[in-house]
């Protein structure tokens, strides 16, 4: 732990285990460090194994550390960045995949869901309750990736899909004031541009796995359904992270899938079925 405070031990305890957003200061905006990164351990906060102080405000390098992904410099390439969260506060920093510079500004990525007929995507998404907090997989756009750390901090979020053929599109933004750790729902959800089902299936609705059940499915467990893939689920998904709603639900194990008729109505591709295979989902945040 950075700080030996009671007042840190106690919000640290409250979000893990009982998910006291506003005690652990999640119902405001997230208490992040102001401007640009510093150096790693270096206490003259210089890169990682010394040397002369790193200007990470203008070039990064592997001893930076930064409080968000918009503080990486513009001439940096998107990749994986180290982000301490809490400043000063008792959370240990993370490795993010920050995006390409955007609207002056870079998100975070949140999950990445990527299809593959070798099977891994769909047991990668089969995630219990007990490991609702922990990430998985390594932080890249090319891959399986989930990061519930950011969930913390994220104020704005894009939804993105990416079809077969590589095209990409941006299906759902909104706005959230942090999360509720116990049962995993967005605080505030407001929706902001994209399709208005998706939003209330997969952002701003209940949380469900395979053991745990907290979907708008009146008559059953929406994970349980879907071959055990967790993800927020409305009755029961626009989009899912890992399974098919086609026979057969499993689909070879290939991994993400969309409705096709809001897939289409982005200008996605479709594979002829009415929950289209898609290459990559993935959901972005900043703060």
């Amino acid at each position: 732990m950075k700080s030996g405070s009671a007042t840190w031990v106690w919000a640290t305890w409250c979000l893990l285990a009982c998910g006291c957003t506003a005690l652990a200061g999640l119902d405001k905006p997230y208490h992040l460090a102001t401007g640009a990164g510093t150096g790693g351990d270096d206490p003259d906060g210089g890169g990682a194994g010394g040397g002369p102080p790193a200007d990470c405000g203008e070039e990064a390098s592997s001893g930076c550390v930064y409080a968000r992904c918009g503080d990486v410099p513009a001439s940096a390439p998107g990749g994986v960045y180290t982000l301490d969260l809490d400043g000063d506060g008792p959370e240990e920093p993370l490795q993010v995949h920050c995006g390409e510079p955007a609207d002056d500004d870079r998100w975070a990525l949140v999950y990445n869901s990527v299809g593959s007929v070798d099977g891994a995507t769909l047991p990668f998404w089969k995630i219990l309750y007990d490991d609702r907090l922990t990430a998985r997989g390594e932080p890249s756009i090319d891959g399986n990736h989930y990061q519930p750390s950011l969930y913390a901090a994220g104020r704005e979020y894009r939804d993105e899909v990416e079809d077969i053929a590589g095209t990409v599109a941006e299906v759902m933004r909104a706005t959230a004031e942090g999360i509720d750790t116990e049962d995993m729902h967005l605080l505030t959800p407001i929706r902001v541009a994209g399709d208005g089902n998706l939003f209330d299936w997969q952002f701003g609705t209940g949380w469900a796995s395979a053991d745990f059940d907290r979907d708008t499915k009146g008559d059953g467990n929406c994970s349980s359904a879907y071959a055990g893939v967790t993800q927020h689920y409305g009755n029961c998904f626009v989009y899912n992270l890992g399974a098919d709603d086609d026979e057969p639900i499993a689909d070879e194990g290939w991994g993400p899938h969309m409705e096709t008729v809001v897939a289409t109505s982005y200008g996605l591709s479709d594979d002829g079925s009415v929950y289209t295979r898609v290459q990559r989902i993935s959901r972005w945040t900043r703060w």
